[in-house]
């Protein structure tokens, strides 16, 4: 709640911290602004900022593409698994295909992640496609 001045002017300036607060619980993201904050409206970022499409992918400006083939299948999703954890890159940017008696795996990594998350899934069993 806001105080009033005898002129009838609010001051949100003069709220409590008590009123703030519980204006804030339960509340999110963290990043959005009180209410009754004067000099911002009430989100301080979009929403379709915050966050991207289900299912889309992060846009990489210099990505490359790594193709690997592994024995198996259960092989390239615990590889896949170690470059997420240890990479880290974003799961969306992997597709592991399935052909005949192939599987392959192609990643986008930024260019300067290429050897290194490389390195990492031929220490998982990746081989050159």
């Amino acid at each position: 709640m806001t105080t009033s001045s005898p002129k009838g002017k609010e001051h949100p300036e003069q709220t409590s911290d008590a009123n703030v607060e519980s204006g804030v619980e339960q509340t999110f993201p963290a990043s959005d602004p009180v209410s009754s904050t004067a000099s911002q409206g009430s989100r301080a970022v979009p929403l379709e900022e915050m966050m991207p499409a289900t299912g889309a992918r992060t846009p990489g400006h210099d990505d490359t593409t790594l193709s690997l083939r592994f024995p198996d299948s259960e092989a390239a999703k615990l590889a896949l698994e170690a470059a997420v954890r240890e990479g880290p890159i974003d799961r969306r940017c992997a597709t592991i295909d399935l052909d005949d008696d192939r599987v392959t795996m192609r990643l986008e990594v930024p260019r300067a992640d290429r050897d290194r998350i490389g390195g990492l899934l031929r220490k998982h069993g990746g081989m050159e496609a």
